[in-house]
């Protein structure tokens, strides 16, 4: 069984006509990447992808702040795809995930009930929320039923929808961007208790999942562009220069190697002390897991900036946990009938792109 997740689908229903496949859009404050994927002979295969700068002053911290330049940009990238569903990540800093217990209730009741005592849980009203859950399965829970409760503010996605619909774009379903990241790059069947580090350039987000199931999230703003500011201060270069010196070289302690290695430490520093600080919150905080190993087992590594050589064994030399680098394509393509025509390190930074057009890919 795939992993199944939040979608916010209740707050937007689903239409009731034929769709054709469709467009998976991660929008952040930096860039927009989309991503389609098609039927061919029964397997999946990548069609149209692409990505596009965000210039200053658009979206902020996730945030759409220039509605008007958002759609521009929209109707200019992806005017040729007024006839898919889009469907559009929220940003994760946005997001408000809880875990909630309820009294056993048929389905039909569970969202109202939630309704009722949401702000019990989350820092909205009924009336400025948009929400979904997701039910934890146990065989051990017999009196209750558990919930993974995620929220956003209703202004906040209307703000996306109406920026979407002003392109001309039909938005279909909107989620949560580290669940479609989720989706993208923890195979089928995955039961352990696993972290998801996702290491952007302007922020980075790590997610919880135990028995494919979303159960925690956190955002930080340390991330990739701090790598290049670092080379680009100890050795006196521009950017564009550092970031290829972090390309080349990567991040080994070797002699020859030392100084680059001295400059990002730091900062991947910062982020193994992250790692390290939200292990111990789920440690103390593994409520209602209902599983004989709740501990995280493995990490995954992804977002455009864990391409840095040298990272994932750095992390696991030092958390003494095996890591991870993802595969994207983990529920698309084998690799045995179709390669896609993006490299593997590409493949990173679109994860979520191709984790929201999974979500409505079909292969007859």
């Amino acid at each position: 069984m795939g992993l199944h997740l939040p979608n916010l689908s209740r707050a937007f229903p689903v239409p009731k006509y034929l769709r054709p496949s469709g467009l998976g859009l991660d929008i952040s404050d930096r860039s927009l990447k989309f991503a389609e994927l098609f039927s061919k002979e029964g397997h999946l295969e990548l069609g149209a992808f692409g990505s596009k700068i965000i210039p200053d002053g658009v979206i902020s911290s996730g945030e759409v702040k220039d509605k008007g330049a958002l759609t521009r940009l929209l109707e200019g990238d992806l005017g040729e795809f007024k006839e898919h569903e889009i469907i559009l990540s929220l940003p994760e800093e946005k997001a408000f995930v809880g875990l909630v217990t309820l009294p056993l209730m048929p389905s039909e009741n569970i969202h109202e009930a939630l309704e009722l005592q949401l702000e019990e849980h989350v820092p909205l009203s009924a009336k400025e929320a948009i929400f979904d859950y997701e039910l934890i399965p146990s065989a051990e829970a017999k009196d209750h039923l558990d919930a993974v409760l995620v929220a956003f503010p209703r202004n906040l996605v209307e703000d996306y929808r109406d920026a979407v619909k002003a392109a001309g774009l039909k938005p279909f379903v909107f989620e949560m961007e580290t669940q479609a990241l989720v989706r993208s790059i923890l195979p089928k069947g995955e039961e352990e208790t696993v972290m998801v580090v996702d290491f952007g350039r302007t922020r980075t987000s790590f997610a919880i999942v135990s028995g494919g199931i979303l159960r925690f999230t956190s955002t930080v703003s340390v991330a990739g562009e701090a790598l290049d500011q670092a080379l680009s201060k100890a050795f006196n270069v521009d950017v564009f220069a550092a970031e290829e010196l972090k390309k080349n070289k990567g991040f080994f302690r070797t002699k020859e190697n030392q100084e680059i290695f001295d400059a990002l430490l730091p900062v991947v520093s910062a982020i193994r002390d992250e790692v390290v600080r939200h292990l111990l919150f789920w440690q103390d905080h593994a409520l209602h897991v209902h599983r004989p190993k709740p501990d995280v087992s493995k990490l995954y590594l992804c977002g455009g900036d864990s391409n840095l050589k040298g990272l994932g064994e750095y992390l696991s030399y030092d958390l003494k946990l095996p890591v991870q680098r993802a595969n994207p394509w983990v529920n698309i393509s084998s690799f045995e009938k179709y390669i896609p025509t993006i490299t593997a390190n590409e493949s990173l930074s679109y994860a979520t792109a191709l984790g929201l057009a999974l979500r409505s890919a079909r292969t007859s």
